[in-house]
């Protein structure tokens, strides 16, 4: 009776992991990133960040990433990292050099 209710109770265990109040699947994981220095001219500013025009195009970054927002018409050279593997944030930037008016 005891080696059955045992069995029971494992085996109610193994089902909940895998039902609604389990684990769910797992995002994330490892994520690889391609590193590049980028040049971009602001074209646009508000209080989310800046739209930048670069040599590939426009490209947006967030406030976050500038810290102190610039005006049209700053030049930045910023790191950009854009994922190639993985569901991590796909870019993420950092300025590497501020050529501010």
């Amino acid at each position: 009776m005891i080696k059955r209710t045992f069995t029971g109770l494992a085996l109610l265990g193994t089902l909940s992991a895998c039902g609604p109040f389990g684990p769910g699947p797992i995002t994330g994981g490892p994520c690889s990133y391609e590193t590049s220095v980028i040049e971009g001219t602001v074209t646009e500013v508000d209080e989310d960040g800046a739209l930048f025009m670069g040599e590939e195009g426009e490209f947006w970054v967030t406030s976050e990433y500038l810290g102190t927002l610039p005006e049209v018409g700053d030049t930045l050279t910023l790191q950009r990292e854009r994922i190639t593997e993985g569901t991590c944030t796909p870019e993420i930037y950092s300025v590497v050099d501020d050529a501010r008016k």
